[in-house]
């Protein structure tokens, strides 16, 4: 682990760790979107059509992630509550992409899916 000194702006320096971030993995998309959830909610999710239209924005469904935003949606369980997960665009599209972790002090401290490859 490398230790660098960071001017957060011209008065204060702090100390700050940097790991490297490694490839974990690929997760592949087909719908032009992916899905951030727990596994032990799966059996919650509802397999609906793209557009049903009985289904809302944020709904625990594939419909529910298909009305999204652009940007992405915050997923609600059954009950309202949000937390189910969160549905994102995948930049351009279908595709392959590389999913990396960066861990601190051995544990997960984030996890980064490119999208568009700059």
């Amino acid at each position: 682990m490398k230790k660098y000194l960071v001017k957060i702006d011209y008065e204060y320096e702090v100390e700050a760790e940097y790991e490297k971030k490694k490839l974990i993995g690929y997760c592949a998309v087909d719908s032009g979107q992916i899905l951030l959830t727990d596994p032990c909610y799966l059996d919650k999710w509802k397999d609906t059509e793209a557009f049903d239209k009985k289904e809302k924005a944020g709904n625990y469904s594939y419909a529910g992630c298909c009305k999204k935003e652009k940007s992405g949606v915050q997923l609600k369980f059954k009950n309202g509550i949000k937390g189910a997960g969160v549905c994102v665009s995948s930049g351009y599209g279908d595709g392959l992409y590389p999913v990396y972790a960066e861990e601190k002090n051995g544990r997960i401290k984030k996890v980064e899916i490119i999208f568009i490859n700059e």
